[in-house]
């Protein structure tokens, strides 16, 4: 268990006590407020960033046209038009 402000021992999806955050926060980063208490809070770890990766839907959008350039990107048909 970690409390706001602290430095974050192991990277990972913590959760506040209160039931209002969860957030990633990698080793070496401190821990937040919690955004709904507006105050410090304790944090316990529920989870791996890489579980948070494979169980989050948005990833699916990861190659859609609109998510901006990245090297070897081909470019859109709809930016081409502009």
């Amino acid at each position: 268990m970690a409390f706001t402000k602290q430095m974050c021992d192991e990277s990972g999806v913590w959760a506040g006590r209160c039931g209002h955050a969860q957030v990633v926060v990698t080793k070496g980063d401190r821990f937040p407020e919690c955004s709904g208490c507006h105050r410090g809070i304790d944090w316990h770890r529920v989870g791996s960033v890489g579980e948070a990766l494979r169980l989050d839907p948005r990833h699916k959008f990861a190659d859609s046209a609109d998510e901006g350039w990245w090297p070897g990107k081909a470019a859109s048909a709809s930016a081409s038009n502009h």
